[in-house]
C-alpha cells in the first residue's frame, strides 16, 4: 500500500514539475486544445440550437388536414375520427365543420370577398391531425386517400416537397455537427500527443536512467498521462467558460427574432460536463499514445 501511494505521489509530483518546466509548451498545448474543445462545444451547441428551431418548425409542419366529402355521414366521420384518435402515431384529432372552415378562411379578406360573391360555402369539413413524427404524414395521406368518406378531388393538404426538404435539412444538420465534432476531437488528440512527445523527448536521458534502474513502462508513463490530463482539464475549463458565455450572448441576441432560440439549461450543463470529461480523457489518451511511441522506439 505504501509503495502504491509513493508511486502515485511521484507521478503527481512529476506531472506538476513537467508542466512547470515546460510551461511555454504546456500552455501552448492547453490553449490549442482549448480552442479545439471550444470549436467542438460551439459546433455542438450551434447544431443543437438549429435543431431546436427545426424541431419547432417540424412541430408546426406535423399537421394534416383531411378534407371530408360533403355526403359523408356523421356516423362514418365519427368512426374515422375515433380510429385516428386511437392510433399511437397521432397526438390529437379535431373535427372542423364547414361553417368553422368558412369562419377561419374569412379572416383572409380576399377569400372572404370570394365567398360573398359565391353566396354559398364550398369549403369542406375536415379532420385536423397533429402527428408525433413528420415522417408519418405520408402514411396518413395515403390512408386518407383510401378512405371513402374523404374528398377524392383534394383529400388532404399534404405537401410532400416541403416535408421532404425539412427532413433533409434536419438530417444534414445532425450529421454535419457529428462529423465536425469527430474531426476536431481527432485533431485535439494529435496535438496533445505531439506536445507530450516533445516533453518526453526533452527528458529522454532521465527516462533512460529510470529504465536502467528497473522502472516499468507504466511507472514512466503515468507522470506524462497525468500531465496530459491536467492540460486537458485546464483546456476544458477555459473552453467551457467561453462556450457558456458565447451561448448566452447568442441566445440573448436571437430573442425576439424570427428564429428565436431558447436557452437550454439542461443541455448546456450536460455539454459542459462532457467537455470536462472529454478534455481529461483526450489529454490522457494523447499522452498515452505519445509516451507509447517513444518507449517502443
Amino acid at each position: 500500500m505504501r509503495q502504491i501511494l509513493a508511486s502515485l505521489w511521484f507521478a503527481l509530483h512529476s506531472a506538476g514539475q513537467n508542466f512547470r518546466r515546460n510551461l511555454g509548451v504546456s500552455l501552448a498545448g492547453v490553449f490549442t486544445m482549448g480552442l479545439i474543445i471550444f470549436l467542438v462545444g460551439g459546433s455542438l451547441l450551434f447544431t443543437h440550437s438549429v435543431d431546436t428551431v427545426l424541431q419547432g418548425q417540424e412541430q408546426n409542419a406535423s399537421h394534416l388536414k383531411i378534407y371530408l366529402s360533403d355526403n359523408a355521414s356523421l356516423a362514418s366521420i365519427t368512426n374515422f375520427e375515433s380510429r385516428l384518435k386511437h392510433d399511437p402515431r397521432v397526438i390529437s384529432v379535431t373535427f372542423e365543420t364547414k361553417d368553422q372552415a368558412k369562419q377561419q378562411a374569412s379572416q383572409n379578406q380576399s377569400i372572404s370577398n370570394a365567398l360573398a360573391v359565391l353566396g354559398s360555402n364550398p369549403l369542406p369539413a375536415s379532420l385536423n391531425l397533429n402527428v408525433r413524427k413528420l415522417t408519418d404524414l405520408s402514411q396518413f395521406n395515403a390512408e386518407a386517400k383510401a378512405t371513402p368518406i374523404v374528398d377524392s378531388t383534394t383529400p388532404t393538404d399534404y405537401n410532400s416537397d416541403v416535408i421532404s426538404k425539412l427532413n433533409t435539412v434536419i438530417t444534414v444538420i445532425q450529421w454535419v455537427g457529428a462529423i465536425i465534432a469527430v474531426i476536431l476531437l481527432t485533431i485535439s488528440i494529435v496535438i496533445i500527443m505531439n506536445t507530450i512527445r516533445t516533453a518526453v523527448y526533452s527528458r529522454r536521458t532521465e527516462i533512460e536512467i529510470m529504465k536502467l534502474v528497473g522502472a516499468t513502462d507504466w511507472f514512466v508513463r503515468w507522470p506524462f498521462i497525468l500531465e496530459g490530463m491536467l492540460g486537458g482539464l485546464l483546456a476544458a475549463i477555459f473552453s467551457g467558460a467561453v462556450v457558456f458565455g458565447a451561448y448566452r450572448l447568442f441566445v440573448q441576441a436571437a430573442q425576439g427574432n424570427l428564429l428565436s432560440v431558447p436557452f437550454d439549461t439542461r443541455y448546456t450543463i450536460t455539454l459542459l460536463i462532457v467537455l470536462l470529461v472529454g478534455g481529461v480523457a483526450v489529454g490522457a489518451f494523447g499522452s498515452f499514445l505519445g509516451v507509447r511511441r517513444f518507449l517502443s522506439a
